[in-house]
């Protein structure tokens, strides 16, 4: 590893990357929660999108404003294509977890030749002739996640020849099999993100707020609310860097039963891991796995502000901002800075946050 490799960006901050990578689970956490946010921020794009099942258009950033929720999707579904990707390399893969099925069975080859080792396994599995007396020649396992991956891996392998596969090519076969349900781990957590900022020209983009047509919305972080403190520790921030991610070591513990070191490498070289190329978006990321989201989208921290993209037509401000005026909700036009590359607030009677050409209509000030 380089120097340039061995730095990363947290919260906008530079640390060496392998100190973060010994801190574990539960010491980043503590770091990153050490001087709590008041307030994050998620950008939305305002724009309708037509739901064949309904048969309608829906706008789900209003809804998300109405109800006060958020979406969790997954984490394979990100705009760039290196977030959250499980790059495995299959002649590592292999290799390791032939190597694991031949020391449970007492596979002994003084060979590193994957074919060798493979055959030899095999050999051992014609020779227990049923995959039950396969399983009960197994030694005393204790983990009983391990237990159970072991036996469908067998089962798999026996189901291969029973229909007339030959060992060798069932037993490759099955471990691809896993190869391919590991690179689907990711897939079980659900995300939402945000910001530290509702100036971000990059967030404001046709990726997240429609070149500026949409909306942000600032969420005020109350702790003391219900489950607001469970919700707040499962919101981290992301990991900027520019070594990619490796798998490899979470891989060869993929058949046993998930411990904080492994949650940790999961996180650490997956879900928070982003290219440097994304370090001024200052994100953080609520992360919760699937089987533990009673609904989506969920309820979330209160609504503190509304921010207007500086390009949001006039329909669709006067909507959002006669939405806050009902519901006593703050808000604010964003325009552009006469002297910088900033977005600013609007100050005063803004053309830019309640107008568009031609129009008389008295400005809207923000409360």
């Amino acid at each position: 590893m380089n120097n340039t490799d061995n730095i990363c960006y947290i919260d906008g901050k530079e640390y060496p990357l392998s100190e973060v990578e010994k801190m574990g689970i539960d010491n980043f956490s503590i770091s990153a929660h050490i001087h709590p946010y008041q307030s994050l921020f998620k950008y939305y794009p305002n724009t309708k999108k037509y739901i064949a099942k309904e048969r309608k258009y829906r706008n789900y950033s209003f809804e998300a404003l109405k109800n006060n929720t958020i979406f969790l999707q997954d984490a394979e579904n990100f705009d760039d294509c290196f977030d959250c990707a499980v790059d495995l390399d299959w002649n590592k893969f292999l290799p390791e977890r032939v190597n694991k099925y031949c020391g449970y069975f007492n596979v002994d080859v003084k060979s590193d030749n994957i074919n060798d080792l493979v055959y030899a396994l095999s050999l051992k599995f014609f020779e227990f002739e049923t995959e039950e007396r396969c399983i009960n020649e197994l030694p005393l396992i204790k983990d009983e996640v391990q237990k159970l991956h072991i036996e469908v891996f067998v089962r798999k392998v026996f189901v291969k020849v029973s229909s007339n596969e030959q060992w060798q090519p069932a037993i490759f076969k099955t471990i691809q099999e896993e190869y391919e349900e590991f690179k689907k781990v990711l897939s079980k957590f659900k995300i939402s993100c945000f910001s530290t900022s509702p100036y971000l020209n990059r967030m404001w983009s046709s990726a997240y707020a429609d070149n500026n047509k949409g909306f942000c919305l600032e969420y005020e972080i109350d702790l003391s609310m219900k489950g607001g403190i469970e919700l707040y520790n499962n919101i981290l921030p992301v990991i900027y860097s520019q070594a990619r991610n490796d798998f490899l070591p979470l891989s060869k513990n993929c058949d046993q039963t998930l411990t904080k070191a492994d949650l940790w490498q999961m996180y650490f070289n997956g879900l928070l891991r982003k290219s440097i190329y994304w370090k001024d978006q200052r994100e953080w990321r609520l992360i919760l796995c699937d089987g533990l989201i009673p609904q989506n989208p969920i309820p979330f921290f209160k609504i503190k502000k509304v921010y207007l993209g500086s390009k949001m037509p006039l329909k669709e401000r006067k909507k959002i901002v006669n939405y806050c005026r009902k519901h006593n909700i703050e808000y604010i036009g964003l325009v552009r800075d006469a002297n910088s590359f900033n977005l600013v607030d609007c100050k005063g009677d803004c053309f830019a946050c309640t107008k568009t050409k031609n129009t008389t209509d008295k400005p809207m000030e923000g409360k």
